[in-house]
């Protein structure tokens, strides 16, 4: 089978681009044939090659910056290529991806991954485009499409809620992540608190910087160390350290990838993503499989998992929660020792790579 993935495969893109590489890398050693056409925006950078994959690049146009992955070259691909494609692949909502798909009447050979698009949290703002997409098209192109797939079932609900109904096209099924072989070292006396996310409104940023001022009035030598690229809140953060003079507690690092990341996440105690909305979390995934405690909201994916695991804190969307949370963490060392350990114990039982790409390969090739 010939699959497509269709998306902006950037470092940029966070988790959606983890999960291209992970199937289409699962595909080629399995195969299949696995394209990639990506859109790489200015000033991102293309995420990681795959042996065996094809990548073809579209460049943006003058329109894309008011419809995501607006294309006249990818129209002309996808329209030359109907036949030769046997998975059209998509990912996200409110992009032109779906509807060129939908254009071109692509609906029994479309799957569309949501990647938490759907959450009410992704309504705030531009609601005209959205009831324009929603009423047009998108709502009926979803329905007839062969596969929804979605992360978890907090993802399942909201998609059904958005639709206005059930319908038996949707498929659940995780992110999943490599297992590396690890050896922790986190110094006693250094207790770095991670946040490793796009640095985005949705995160929760200003619950964190906040909250985590009330952190150091109980953990003095604590440190947040903030890393990813900015997404329209790196002004904000900048301005709320230099304001609070919090210059030695609070550090902002950019874009981390390679060993540079595995250091960071090996050398940090907690991590914390107080997220307003927030899909099957990549993120989280690594600082599970690092052995390093996590601190979510109710409205992460994998919040659920980690209530049940005792893999971290779940905390409600308010400051308090936040920083009681984290402090709980620095100063209760065995507690956080034994949710360490059970995150990773989680991830090698359900999250796994292989595990998860199998699941995804079976339940398509039963469809098509």
């Amino acid at each position: 089978m010939h699959f497509v993935h269709i998306l902006s495969y950037t470092w940029e893109n966070g988790g959606a681009s983890k999960v291209v590489f992970d199937l289409a890398k699962f595909q080629v050693e399995n195969g299949d044939k696995a394209t990639i056409i990506t859109m790489d925006m200015p000033g991102h950078k293309r995420y990681k090659d795959i042996e065996g994959v094809q990548f073809l690049s579209i460049e943006p146009h003058f329109f894309t910056s008011f419809l995501p992955l607006f294309s006249f070259e990818l129209w002309r691909i996808l329209k030359k290529n109907k036949q030769g494609f046997d998975v059209i692949h998509l990912h996200g909502l409110w992009n032109f991806t779906l509807l060129a798909a939908h254009l071109l009447g692509l609906y029994q050979k479309s799957i569309v991954t949501v990647h938490g698009c759907a959450h009410p949290y992704t309504f705030i703002g531009n609601r005209f485009k959205r009831a324009l997409f929603s009423y047009s098209f998108q709502r009926s192109f979803l329905k007839k499409i062969k596969m929804i797939h979605v992360l978890h079932h907090g993802e399942l609900e909201e998609v059904q809620e958005y639709l206005g109904s059930k319908t038996a096209n949707i498929r659940i099924i995780p992110n999943g992540i490599d297992v590396p072989e690890i050896t922790p070292n986190r110094p006693e006396k250094q207790n770095i608190v991670l946040f490793l996310s796009r640095l985005h409104q949705k995160k929760g940023l200003d619950l964190l910087l906040p909250a985590f001022k009330k952190v150091i009035q109980q953990v003095s030598d604590a440190q947040l160390i903030i890393a990813g690229p900015d997404f329209g809140m790196l002004d904000f953060v900048q301005d709320f350290i230099s304001t609070n003079k919090l210059g030695d507690s609070i550090k902002y690092i950019g874009t981390v990838n390679g060993q540079a990341k595995t250091d960071l996440l090996l050398s940090s105690k907690v991590f914390a993503l107080p997220s307003y909305s927030e899909g099957f979390s990549i993120a989280v995934l690594e600082a599970l499989v690092y052995q390093i405690p996590v601190v979510v909201s109710t409205e992460t994916g994998l919040s659920n998992e980690i209530k049940k695991s005792e893999a971290g804190i779940v905390i409600e969307l308010t400051e308090d929660s936040v920083s009681k949370a984290i402090v709980d963490l620095l100063k209760n060392t065995q507690k956080a020792e034994e949710m360490a350990q059970n995150g990773r114990k989680l991830v090698i039982e359900r999250f796994e790579t292989f595990k998860v790409c199998s699941l995804f390969d079976q339940e398509v090739k039963k469809l098509f």
